[in-house]
């Protein structure tokens, strides 16, 4: 979210120059440096949530949980209403280097997330992903289906009375549980928002979650 993510530093080097230590080549336009941004992640039927370290209008840097390789190709959603779509250059370390297909106006493109954001329609981005899961409430133990996932709620398919304004746990994996509160609850499917998020390392890699 650009809110926390202010724009703090401009220089010039490129984001393959991060992995190269012979001579740097100048770019031909500056690279932004954002912190903490989110992205969805999409490359080798995998998706994940990644970190966006700096952008160009030529590429990108990101950290990311997948095990990529040069040669890649790769989708990253910046929202929901913007993609940007590469080829891996450099991976090193969760580093990754991403060279745009197509250059994009980098200044006005963080103006558009900020803006997106700051109207409220920037919301967390979600990640479809299907496995069974436990849901724990007053009513006891009851099977669901995951449906999607974002670092502040879930969406489940259920088969249990789940009302609005019910307390739950969801065990999502071994060793990994979180609480939430039932927000809506229409046709069998209940959407639940979480009390402790889920940070982007635990959802880096739908394909190990």
């Amino acid at each position: 979210m650009i809110g926390s993510n202010q724009l703090v530093h401009l220089d010039e080097t490129t984001v393959s120059d991060e992995a190269q230590p012979a001579p740097r080549k100048r770019r031909r336009s500056p690279r932004f440096r954002t912190v903490f941004r989110v992205a969805r992640v999409s490359a080798r039927d995998d998706q994940g949530l990644a970190r966006i370290q700096n952008i160009s209008d030529e590429g990108l840097m990101i950290t990311t949980s997948m095990e990529l390789s040069p040669g890649d190709a790769i989708q990253i959603d910046l929202s929901d209403d913007c993609s940007l779509t590469g080829l891996v250059v450099w991976y090193d370390r969760h580093r990754c280097g991403v060279r745009l297909l197509r250059p994009v106006n980098s200044p006005a493109l963080l103006r558009q997330l900020y803006e997106e954001r700051s109207v409220g329609h920037g919301r967390p981005l979600r990640l479809a992903h299907r496995k069974p899961v436990v849901v724990v409430s007053e009513q006891g133990h009851s099977a669901a289906a995951l449906q999607d996932i974002s670092q502040t709620g879930l969406k489940i398919s259920h088969k249990g009375n789940f009302n609005p304004g019910l307390a739950v746990k969801v065990l999502l994996a071994p060793g990994m549980e979180r609480s939430g509160v039932v927000r809506w609850s229409k046709d069998g499917v209940a959407g639940i928002a979480l009390t402790e998020i889920l940070s982007v390392e635990e959802l880096g890699s739908m394909r190990s979650f």
